[in-house]
């Protein structure tokens, strides 16, 4: 894949400075590897800098992260997650939720070239099927009258001529990949205004541009950022973008949602740092103003039919996948977060090893009735207890307790037990050994199941339905006839049972035993 062509020129420019700034890379070890092979021209800035601390992967041959045209190990390179009953399956579960997604996209993209530079490193627009993703150079965008058309304080659509650039247009292939005009599923109504000018607002910029931005720039749609599952839509496929941009993840980035608000409301915004060093703003910021964008890109959107995270279709019989254990490890290297127990040992243990269980708590409100509780929690953590090699705690996580230090206890954590919730997402985030305990999933099967599934975790669930007791069935006034706003018994041994399979195997996972090392010292 090539790199863009404003992204050729930053890169280039920063490589050869003569002192480059390898912590600005902000990469764990493992990675790099990865990046080196997609940007050849940083990987030999390296072996030539003594101040290098990447020297070691300086004589490497090429890693592949599994979508790229010459990777011939789709399902064995350094994240060989996928389990899956026969090579059918894996194929389709590979391109459903795993690294062959990007290669899907990726050769949509190559196909779909919508506006075609007239000159050499001109303007362009290229897109995905459907405009789930798209790439524009050069691009010119005028919000000069938008805001006068606008009703809702939300919503910004251009009119034909608002938005486009210097190159030759194909309006049958504009008019096919951008007639799905859902919101945070495809860009198809923010692009189909696109022209192509005849003029070029890049060769006299100080007539056309009253902004031009001098850092690549990405337009998201965000999904609402007061919900961990659903502000980790946003998270996880703005990883996609990015891995999916010739793997580059520089922070470097100017992040712009596509809305016309003030401000976006977000429980978890110190996540941003994992993406760009930078505040993300609204487009509002420009109101009135002529834009003009070197870089563009519009990242895969949170919604997206068939998309990943959201909505991904999986076969029933597989789980693992790199992709989503590559985000995991990245996004938790960038947050700051120290896994306490994750370094193998092989020294010898004496005693059984210590597991460690979170139960998280759904809380409380004096404002609002707060439903799915597990209203006999006291009990069954006092039945933990008594298991000898357990050590539970109770967990609250809310605005008390910073986004860092819940990912911090959910990292290092073996046993995570919750009801069916957003909190759940922390699944995401648990040690290859960990158990996912789903307490009861309300009759809504997949969401909380498929994320331990596609980071190869176990998972339980409530099993029999005669020994858990419903609650306030009927209070919540518009849902009160489903089990998402009701309130729960459990029966304490029927709780027990299933801890103790959980236990059993966090205790067979190879990965706990090469551990219990480090524990039983501390």
């Amino acid at each position: 894949m090539q790199t863009l062509p404003f992204l050729s020129f930053l890169l280039s420019h920063m490589f050869s400075a003569d002192c480059y700034d390898w912590s600005s890379l902000k990469l764990m070890r493992s990675h790099v590897p990865y990046v080196f092979s997609h940007h050849p021209h940083l990987k030999q800035l390296c072996a030539g800098d003594e101040e290098c601390p990447y020297k070691e992967y300086s004589d490497v041959g090429k890693a592949c992260w599994g979508f790229e045209p010459d990777c011939k190990r789709h399902f064995g390179n350094e994240f060989p997650t996928l389990d899956c009953p026969s090579e059918r399956s894996k194929t389709r579960y590979w391109r459903q939720g795993d690294f062959g997604y990007v290669e899907d996209r990726l050769n949509e993209m190559k196909s779909r070239q919508l506006c075609e530079p007239m000159h050499q490193q001109k303007a362009s627009l290229r897109c995905t099927k459907d405009s789930t993703m798209c790439r524009a150079r050069n691009l010119y965008v005028d919000l000069r009258k938008a805001n006068e058309r606008i009703r809702s304080r939300e919503k910004l659509v251009l009119e034909k001529g608002e938005i486009g650039g210097f190159c030759n247009l194909k309006e049958n292939a504009l008019t096919t990949e951008t007639k799905v005009k859902r919101d945070l599923s495809a860009w198809g109504e923010q692009l189909a205004p696109y022209v192509g000018l005849d003029f070029d607002p890049f060769e006299n910029p100080e007539k056309h541009c009253d902004v031009t931005m001098d850092k690549p720039v990405i337009f998201v749609q965000l999904d609402f950022g007061g919900n961990l599952y659903h502000h980790f839509c946003d998270f996880f496929n703005l990883y996609l973008t990015q891995l999916a941009n010739n793997s580059w993840f520089g922070t470097n980035v100017q992040i712009v949602r596509w809305d016309m608000t003030f401000r976006y409301g977000e429980l978890f915004g110190s996540s941003w740092k994992a993406f760009t060093d930078y505040d993300h703003v609204s487009m509002r910021e420009y109101q009135g103003k002529r834009l003009c964008i070197p870089d563009a890109t519009f990242a895969f959107l949170p919604r997206m039919a068939f998309g990943l995270f959201y909505s991904t279709p999986l076969e029933e019989r597989c789980r693992g996948t790199g992709l989503f254990r590559a985000f995991t490890e990245h996004f938790l290297y960038r947050m700051g977060i120290v896994d306490e127990f994750n370094v193998p040992t092989s020294l010898p243990s004496s005693s059984p090893p210590r597991i460690k269980v979170t139960f998280l708590d759904r809380g409380a409100s004096d404002r609002y009735k707060v439903f799915r509780r597990a209203l006999n929690q006291d009990e069954l953590i006092a039945a933990m207890e008594e298991i000898p090699d357990f050590d539970v705690q109770l967990v609250k996580y809310d605005r008390r307790m910073s986004f860092e230090d819940q990912l911090s206890v959910t990292r290092n954590t073996d046993i995570f037990i919750g009801m069916h919730g957003a909190g759940l997402a922390h699944f995401l985030f648990l040690p290859d050994w960990a158990v996912a305990f789903e307490l009861y999933n309300c009759g809504d099967i997949r969401c909380y199941r498929d994320l331990p599934r596609l980071r190869r975790l176990r998972y339980l669930t409530w099993e029999d339905a005669s020994k858990v007791k419903e609650h306030d069935k009927n209070q919540h006034r518009e849902y009160g006839d489903h089990a998402k706003f009701w309130n729960f018994t459990f029966d304490v041994k029927e709780f027990v049972r299933l801890v103790k399979i959980a236990r059993s195997w966090i205790l067979e996972h190879p990965r706990f035993q090469h551990l219990r090392g480090n524990r039983d010292e501390l």
